[in-house]
């Protein structure tokens, strides 16, 4: 919605458009729906009225037909006929005018009972003993297969009808209707005493029984009652099974068996009511009325159906509907032919002045002119033209203007460039000078700290070993009691003196540049497997190189050699379960802050063992920070320094449990720039709090 008004602010001539259109869409919208409202209403109510009249014409029909039984067989009860023929006296046997009425009635069944042998029925006799019933019954009934059998053989084959599966009719089980229903008429006979002594009993079988329901969807269903093409049906069911029907499947054959929707069942079987509605008959939709049809003996037994084919009046009501729309859509199309053109003539002068708007905006010298209205728009174009050269002349005097102040802005600006450049290039002076003098100062206090630190504890560490090793080589074979604790005295000095060496080694390397020559890599990282080959051994690992470096970098190679032995070591240290350790070397680029991408060398050393935590990633090069018990905490510290001290890199990948990789890369031309200064820094950092009165307890 935000995205049509902004649409319609755009422009004035659809804002216009927009104002005409939308009431006259608004209007053919509400003439369409109360159109196709009004329309179905009618149309459903007329056809709802129309086969609701079916439904009760169908059913007096077929109550015609009963009572049409009902007189005749009231004709034979009376006739001279029968009488003769009961007391043997006539022309005619009984049993050869039973037959012959039969015949004449088409009845399936025509015979003298007398009342007991009514005995399946208690009902039928006690209501043909009222008063009401003096004169005979005649209706509909249901008879069991058997029963059927008895009134007259094979009637209860004719009867039988295979079930078929029928969409949304209610599930069953059930896959044959063997009973049978029967239009049925019982008429008493008396004797000269008025006593009842005897019953005709007569009726027709209407399972499959085609006749009854074509005379009456004939009757009901005549020629012009329906559209063209279109055909009504009448239907007898017992209970939701159709019997006798001239509703046909796909195949043209009549739907005998078939069952009846279950919201028609629900209604009308369920609750004895009357349904009118459209309702889903075998396969399609049909403008249907049912009613509940009711025994001799008043039990509900079944339905009578009458309707016809929805599909016409849908296709008659759509081309109701699209006449209706063509000609709204004719009626729309003229008024918006009428609305555009006077919005075109209104927004004309409008669409001028913008265009001439946009014009000025990109630099163009334009005027709206003159316009053929006289109105308020051509007024006011006069007054936007004046606007327009006034605008023009004040911006001629401001240009002017501008150029000259801009040349006096220029110069000043050039002056004040030229001195900032000056006092930045001094700047830097400043800094880089005040940096190695820090750098200077500090590599000089951790050289004096670090001799005097080595001279004062090597001395007794030194005096330590020597009284200790006197001492076990004195005692002999008595030293063996206190053997681990000899041993751990040497082992501890050793740690005291492997620490120093470190300080000593790292203020050395720290005091001055090391001088770079051009190495074979690949020769330095062969040569030193073998200085390693005793701590692989110790723990069983394997050291797998490929070294495919063709390139030579600037570098020490006694110092590059003490960082690769530092890291094989760590990784030996790993893991005390053999594994395999990867060196390899290559030729790659690197992007060097300050210099872009250099070419260089890259060394990896990779294992499989449990990694490093994330928390210790960030510390694992600071001086004196190591998670071995025996560990100085200065080997990766002293190797990051060389490495950095060529203008090389040294960082590390690593994953808990997958393993860690350190990456050395170094340029094939060295860049020394001090970038020692931060591990010296970390050192003197660590040794001020070694050194402080907190480290020592006090």
């Amino acid at each position: 919605m935000k995205g049509l008004r902004r649409w319609l602010r755009a422009s004035i001539r659809r804002r216009l458009l927009w104002l005409a259109f939308a009431p006259l869409a608004l209007l053919a919208l509400a003439l369409a729906g109360l159109t196709a409202y009004w329309t179905s209403t009618y149309n459903d109510r007329q056809l709802y009225m129309k086969v609701r009249a079916d439904l009760a014409v169908a059913s007096r029909v077929l109550d015609g037909v009963s009572q049409q039984q009902q007189a005749r067989l009231e004709e034979l009860a009376r006739s001279h006929a029968l009488a003769s023929a009961l007391q043997g006296q006539g022309s005619q046997s009984l049993e050869a005018l039973l037959d012959e009425t039969q015949n004449a009635m088409q009845l399936d069944w025509l015979r003298v009972v007398p009342l007991a042998a009514l005995g399946d029925s208690p009902e039928l006799q006690r209501r043909l003993q009222t008063s009401d019933n003096a004169q005979g019954m005649s209706g509909l009934d249901v008879l069991t297969a058997p029963r059927l059998e008895t009134l007259s053989p094979g009637l209860a084959r004719r009867a039988r009808l295979a079930l078929r599966d029928t969409p949304q009719a209610a599930p069953s089980d059930r896959r044959r209707e063997t009973r049978g229903m029967v239009l049925r008429t019982l008429y008493p006979i008396h004797d000269e005493q008025e006593n009842l002594r005897l019953l005709l009993d007569g009726g027709r079988l209407l399972n499959g029984d085609a006749e009854p329901v074509d005379e009456i969807r004939d009757l009901v269903y005549g020629p012009g009652t329906l559209p063209e093409g279109s055909t009504g049906s009448v239907t007898l069911f017992l209970d939701d099974v159709r019997i006798a029907t001239n509703v046909r499947l796909a195949n043209g054959e009549r739907a005998l068996g078939t069952r009846v929707s279950e919201p028609v069942s629900q209604q009308v079987l369920g609750r004895g009511e009357r349904f009118i509605d459209n309702a889903f008959v075998v396969s399609g939709w049909y403008v249907a009325a049912y009613a509940p049809l009711a025994s001799l003996t008043g039990q509900r037994i079944g339905m009578i159906y009458a309707g016809f084919p929805l599909a016409p009046y849908e296709a008659l009501y759509r081309d109701t509907l699209l006449q209706i729309g063509a000609v709204l859509l004719v009626i729309i199309l003229i008024s918006g032919l009428m609305v555009i053109r006077g919005v075109d003539a209104l927004a004309s002068p409008v669409r001028r002045m913008h265009r001439v708007i946009h014009g000025i905006r990109e630099g163009r010298h334009l005027r709206i002119g003159h316009l053929d209205s006289q109105d308020e728009l051509a007024e006011l174009a006069h007054e936007f033209d004046a606007m327009l050269d006034r605008l023009d002349a004040h911006q001629t005097a401001l240009q002017r203007a501008a150029q000259t102040l801009e040349r006096r802005v220029e110069t000043r600006t050039q002056s004040l460039t030229e001195k900032t450049r000056a006092l930045e290039e001094h700047v830097a002076l400043l800094k880089q000078a005040r940096a190695s003098l820090m750098t200077q100062e500090k590599l000089a206090a951790l050289g004096e700290m670090t001799a005097g630190i080595a001279h004062e504890i090597n001395n007794p560490a030194a005096v330590i070993l020597g009284h200790v090793e006197l001492l076990a080589e004195n005692l002999g074979s008595e030293v063996a009691p206190v053997r681990d604790e000899v041993d751990t005295i040497i082992a501890q000095v050793e740690r005291i003196r492997a620490l120093i060496d470190n300080l000593l080694q790292y203020s050395r390397a720290s005091s001055h540049e090391p001088t770079f020559v051009p190495e074979d890599i690949n020769a330095i990282a062969a040569g030193t497997e073998l200085l390693i080959r005793h701590a692989l051994d110790k723990h069983g690992h394997r050291l797998i190189s490929s070294l495919h470096a063709t390139r030579r970098a600037e570098c020490h190679r006694g110092q590059l050699q003490q960082v690769l032995i530092n890291v094989l070591l760590n990784a030996t240290q790993a893991s005390t379960s053999p594994m395999r350790i990867h060196l390899a070397t290559r030729d790659t680029v690197h992007e060097v802050a300050g210099h872009g991408c250099l070419d260089g060398v890259e060394i990896r050393v990779a294992d499989r063992g449990p990694g490093i935590p994330p928390e210790l990633r960030g510390r694992i090069f600071d001086p004196f920070f190591t998670t071995r018990e025996a560990g100085s905490g200065l080997g990766l510290a002293i190797s990051a320094g060389i490495v950095r001290r060529s203008g090389g890199e040294m960082w590390v990948v690593s994953a808990r449990g997958r393993g860690t990789i350190f990456h050395i890369w170094l340029p094939c031309q060295a860049l020394p720039s001090g970038a020692e200064e931060a591990t010296t820094r970390k050192l003197i950092a660590s040794l001020s709090d070694m050194n402080s009165p907190s480290s020592r307890g006090g």
